[in-house]
């Protein structure tokens, strides 16, 4: 500092000097000619000169005393930091989806008539073949035991026209016309007792009684429906997905699928995907798996299906939020390079819950500025608080 003080000094001391001279002269000769004004003149814009030298050379000094001033203060940004290492990245889309049965259906009677027993209840399970109501079938019934006599008689008939006809004896007219009556009669008895079965409703498969329709006591009727019976055991989700993701999927994928209403959660696979795409909506159908081990899916119950779309092995993968942008677009983010703050441009990928994948600009082994990225630019002296 002493060095710099006596360099000013001596620099300056000429200049005072010739200044106390030019006063000192004209104050003891007040009768100066043009010749000595000239003179002052001259030493005036000398002086102005050396003033405007001064202040640049002051000026010079200020700067290179800032620049080499180690005890001005630096402003340094408290900062955390992450290590990056390459990670799978994965990408997910959620789509609606509706729990399927093929075997929900309702239960019609083919006959009609007064129903005289229900022998279910709302809630049974039932196997297919059983028995689930009766229709009053005395008509039927009737006409089959009349029958069954007429029959009886008619056998007889015939196996005596038949052993006389095997013994030569008798016309064969009356062999044909005894022939033809018991086959008749017999046609006659199978179609009323398969009309007969008609006054009854047997379970088409098996499955639970969802509903009962009639009372006992009503009257039952082609048109009218008495139950739905529904298997749980075999049911399955179709969701309708858009065309975008037709070469993102197959068969087999893996699914994660959500039931908010019962607050169920269970993985599945893609059965099978729709070969038709719908002109309407741009869609295609999803058709998934579905396991019933509890019993608390029922038809139509509304699922969330989270597909994965795509998937990148060992890649780099940060935070959305580390990624910052120029006006021009330009997206960068900081890393720590000799706790000084270094901008790397970037190229970003997809982005998923927070995450995204960086194509370019990151190896991997970086370490980025997390907190405090947003208030330092580049080259900015950092301290690193994880």
């Amino acid at each position: 500092m002493t060095s710099k003080n006596t360099s000013y000094t001596s620099f300056t001391r000429p200049i005072v000097s010739s200044f106390a001279i030019a006063i000192i002269v004209t104050a003891c000769d007040p009768g100066t000619d043009q010749t000595q004004i000239e003179k002052l003149k001259s030493e005036r814009d000398s002086l102005k000169n050396a003033r405007t030298e001064i202040t640049e050379k002051i000026a010079s000094l200020e700067a290179t005393i800032a620049s080499q001033d180690t005890s001005r203060q630096v402003r340094i940004t408290n900062v955390t930091t992450i290590d990056l290492a390459p990670q799978t990245f994965e990408h997910f889309f959620t789509v609606q989806g509706m729990v399927e049965s093929d075997q929900n259906a309702q239960i019609f009677p083919e006959a009609a008539g007064k129903i005289t027993s229900i022998k279910v209840n709302e809630g049974d399970k039932v196997k297919k073949g059983q028995v689930l109501l009766t229709i009053d079938n005395k008509i039927v019934g009737n006409q089959i035991d009349e029958v069954k006599s007429r029959l009886s008689l008619a056998e007889i008939v015939f196996k005596k026209q038949s052993s006389l006809w095997d013994q030569k004896i008798g016309s064969e007219i009356q062999f044909l016309e005894a022939k033809n009556n018991y086959e008749s009669l017999k046609q006659n008895l199978e179609a009323l007792q398969s009309q007969l079965a008609l006054y009854s409703i047997y379970a088409p498969f098996s499955g639970v009684i969802d509903e009962i329709f009639p009372k006992e006591g009503e009257m039952a009727a082609p048109q009218m429906p008495a139950f739905r019976l529904v298997n749980t055991d075999n049911m399955y989700i179709k969701s309708d997905v858009t065309e975008r993701y037709l070469s993102s999927l197959k068969a087999g994928d893996e699914v994660n699928v959500s039931f908010p209403g019962i607050g169920l959660k269970q993985s599945t696979t893609i059965e099978r995907l729709g070969s038709f795409i719908n002109p309407n909506n741009r869609t295609f159908k999803v058709r998934l798996s579905l396991k019933n081990e509890e019993g608390k899916l029922k038809p139509n119950l509304l699922a969330e299906l989270k597909i994965r779309d795509y998937v990148a092995d060992s890649t780099v993968v940060i935070a959305a939020s580390l990624v910052q942008m120029t006006p021009s677009g330009e997206e960068f983010v900081y890393a720590l390079e000799d706790n000084k703050a270094k901008k790397l441009t970037v190229t970003t990928g997809m982005t998923y819950n927070g995450q995204v994948e960086i194509l370019n600009g990151l190896s991997g082994t970086e370490t980025l500025i997390d907190k405090g990225a947003r208030s330092i630019k580049n080259g900015d002296t950092v301290n690193v608080q994880n």
